[in-house]
Formats: C-alpha cells, structure tokens, sequence
C-alpha cells in the first residue's frame, strides 16, 4: 500500500507515525514530493511504477471528488469513503465503490475489472 496526499509529505509521515499506521505502507508521497499534485496522475503513476503494478490492479481510496478524478486520470479503479473531511460530488464524479467502513474492501480484493 501506498499513501498519495496533496498534503506535505512531511507532515504526512508523522501523522501516520503517530497512528502507528506508517509501517502498513511501503510508499509516502505529498503534495510537495512531485511538480504536479493530484488529481494530476503523476503521483499514481509513480507509485504503480514503483510496485510494477499496471493501472488496473490498482485501487485508490479517498475522500474528496479530487480523489475519484487521480483515479481517473491514473486509470485505476476509485473508492471514496463515506467519511473524511474531503468533499465528494457524487454526481459529477461518481465512485466505482463506496465504503462506509475500510473493512468492506476486503471482500472486494479477490474480483478483477474485466
């Protein structure tokens, strides 16, 4: 897994430090880790790079419409939680899945987009 933020990538290690959630992630990217943020797929595209995976064995989750757009933009499928701080039209960027707890992905992760 990997974390792809628009925030500072400094401040996001610490935070995930903090939560005792850094060690699930194999790659922590910011807003200022790249010339471009997202929805820009650079990021994306870095990361799907660096696991030597192809757009569609991925998946990013987030919270706000810009995540749904990287998706996108990046050709991975798109989850958008439920609840976080980020903002979601669902009309004009809609989801592929909705997730109103993380644990619901799991059952998900076996099936693959044809």
């Amino acid at each position: 897994m990997a974390v792809l933020t628009n925030k500072p990538v400094r401040v996001s290690v610490r935070i995930l430090e903090g939560l005792g959630l850094a060690k699930y992630f194999r790659a922590v990217y910011g807003g200022n880790s790249f010339e471009t943020k997202k929805p820009d797929p650079l990021g994306a595209n870095t990361i799907l790079r660096e696991f030597a995976a192809s757009p569609n064995e991925a998946i990013l989750i987030g919270d706000s419409e810009v995540d749904v757009q990287t998706a996108r933009n990046a050709g991975t499928l798109a989850a958008a939680v439920n609840y976080g701080f980020g903002t979601h039209d669902r009309a004009a960027y809609p989801a592929d899945i909705y997730l109103d707890r993380l644990t619901d992905l799991a059952p998900l992760l076996g099936k693959r987009r044809e």
